[in-house]
């Protein structure tokens, strides 16, 4: 009597496939086939996938490129300058640098490419001021996007050197993020109300801050973390 191999069901001595998941049956007393198919070799096909992500990567960057260039010629033919153009195509780059850059560099260097997507929205937020005439790239943009930054990089470190559980890494990024938000409502009255003056700011902070407690207490509470673990499968 043969089982198979990947459910386990048992097999008739003239089964060739499994009755359930169709999987072929092996039987190691039999000598193999004499003209039988070798299979293709898993290292290949990891090449050939990785050969097909770079295609598709060119032949998307290839597209995008010329999609700007005709893009920028049509908006100079029309208005004898630059006019509106130069918004499409930096809204373009950001958006390439979003969508394609996490998908050059491997999982292990999420570090990295986050950096350059952050560089890249800093780099078109001052263009869009530039662009604008604006005066809020320095006084609000750049620290909140910062600041946005560090919460992500500190969740990323505490998950990558430490052997912390998604509750205390999720309750880290609901108590930081309570505290932006302290940050986010300084920066907006000091950059466009010329005063300080706290308005909204505690409400999320202290929601934020309840939340996070609570998942840090889910932390601590190792059969209440496993039931939630089951429940709802984090």
């Amino acid at each position: 009597m043969a089982y198979c191999v990947k459910c386990g069901v048992k097999l008739e001595d003239s089964e060739k496939k499994c009755p359930l998941c169709q999987t072929v049956v092996y039987h190691p007393d039999l000598p193999p086939a004499v003209n039988a198919k070798t299979p293709f070799p898993k290292e290949h096909l990891a090449e050939v996938k990785k050969m097909s992500m770079r295609f598709g990567l060119m032949t998307a960057t290839l597209i995008i490129l010329l999609l700007c260039v005709l893009t920028l010629i049509c908006d100079y033919s029309i208005n004898s300058k630059i006019v509106w153009s130069d918004i499409a195509v930096s809204s373009v780059g950001l958006a390439y640098c979003v969508i394609f850059i996490p998908l050059i560099f491997p999982r292990k260097k999420a570090l990295t490419y986050l950096t350059v997507d952050f560089l890249a929205l800093l780099l078109f937020q001052w263009y869009i001021e530039h662009t604008t005439d604006g005066a809020w790239f320095f006084g609000f943009a750049l620290p909140a996007t910062c600041s946005a930054m560090l919460i992500i990089y500190t969740a990323m470190l505490i998950k990558k050197f430490t052997k912390a559980s998604g509750f205390l890494i999720a309750a880290v990024i609901f108590i930081l993020s309570g505290l932006n938000c302290i940050l986010i409502e300084f920066l907006i009255n000091k950059t466009f109300m010329d005063k300080v003056k706290f308005v909204w700011s505690y409400y999320p902070l202290i929601t934020f801050i309840v939340i996070g407690v609570i998942m840090f207490l889910c932390d601590r509470n190792k059969r209440l973390k496993e039931k939630l673990k089951k429940k709802f499968f984090i």
